[in-house]
C-alpha cells in the first residue's frame, strides 16, 4: 500500500524537477560510421555541421536537441573520392532511447572501356583481373562489366582464345593505369587478320 502511494509522489517530484530545469530532456545526435578512408566528410543536422576525420567510426554533434525536436542528419559534403549514405538519420527526439544513425561510405567506382576496330567476327573476350567481357562482332566500342574503385589499378588484356581468323591486341599505353575520378574510355583494341 505504501509503495503504491510513493510512485505517484516520485513521478510528481520528477516532473517538478524537470520543469525547474527547463522541462525537457535533451538528446545527443550521434551514430556510427563505416568505411570512411578519406578526409572531407561533413555531416549536418539542420544548420549544425560536423566535420568528421578519416578513420572515425562514430560521431556526435556538439549541439544536443530537446525532446520532441525533429532531426535530419544529412551529408553536407562528401569525402574525397568517396560517397557516403545515411540510414536512420531522421526522426523526432524521444521516440527512441537514443538517436543513432548509420553512415556508410565507399570508394567511388568507375567503368573501363574504349574503342574496338576491325572486329569482323564474334569471339573477342577482354579481361580485367577476374572480370571478363565478351565483345560482339562489328562493335566499335566496349565497356567492361563491373567497375573499378578510385585508386585501384586496372589492366585490360585480350583472352588467349582469339576471334577466328583475327589477332586482337590492346594498343600500348592504353590498357592499364590507376583509376581516377571518371570513367575510362581510352582503351584501344585493334583486330587484324591473323
Amino acid at each position: 500500500m505504501k509503495l503504491s502511494c510513493l510512485r505517484p509522489l516520485a513521478a510528481l517530484l520528477l516532473t517538478l524537477g524537470l520543469a525547474a530545469c527547463g522541462g525537457k530532456a535533451s538528446y545527443d545526435v550521434s551514430g556510427t560510421i563505416t568505411g570512411l578512408n578519406n578526409e572531407g566528410l561533413i555531416l549536418a543536422n539542420g544548420s549544425d555541421t560536423l566535420p568528421v576525420p578519416a578513420g572515425k567510426t562514430e560521431f556526435t554533434f556538439i549541439k544536443r536537441i530537446d525532446y520532441g525536436t525533429d532531426y535530419n542528419i544529412t551529408v553536407n559534403k562528401q569525402p574525397a573520392h568517396m560517397t557516403c549514405g545515411i540510414s536512420g538519420g531522421s526522426g523526432s527526439a524521444g521516440h527512441y532511447i537514443n538517436i543513432s544513425a548509420a553512415v556508410t561510405c565507399s570508394q567511388n567506382k568507375y567503368t573501363v572501356g574504349g574503342t574496338v576496330s576491325g572486329l569482323t567476327v564474334d569471339g573477342l573476350v577482354l579481361i580485367n583481373g577476374s572480370t571478363t567481357t565478351t565483345v560482339a562482332k562489328d562493335a566499335t566500342t566496349f565497356t567492361m562489366s563491373g567497375s573499378v574503385a578510385y585508386g585501384d589499378t586496372y589492366g585490360i588484356s585480350v583472352s588467349e582464345t582469339q576471334p577466328k581468323g583475327l589477332k586482337c591486341t590492346v594498343q600500348p599505353g592504353t590498357g592499364g593505369g590507376t583509376m581516377g575520378e571518371a570513367n575510362v574510355t581510352t582503351v584501344q583494341i585493334v583486330c587484324n587478320p591473323a
